[in-house]
């Protein structure tokens, strides 16, 4: 998982709050977008909750990023 929280995170390697903010989108937006509610995205924003991704929501996340001008190999190994 992007921990936003994590001290010890490569800074080089964007957190799903920096892709949500490249991307212009509200939480809601974003939670609407990856079919999660925005309270999820918040407290995952906040440290407060690990994001489980189903299939689909990867390929969506995918897609987001692709439109955000980077690719999936740019997330860490760990985004569970």
């Amino acid at each position: 998982m992007v921990n936003d929280r994590n001290q010890n995170i490569n800074p080089k390697v964007p957190s799903l709050k920096e892709i949500r903010l490249r991307l212009s989108l509200t939480q809601e937006e974003f939670g609407k977008a990856l079919g999660m509610a925005a309270n999820t995205i918040s407290r995952h924003e906040r440290g407060q909750h690990k994001i489980r991704f189903s299939v689909s929501q990867v390929k969506r996340l995918k897609e987001l990023l692709e439109q955000a001008g980077m690719s999936i190999d740019d997330l860490p190994d760990d985004i569970d």
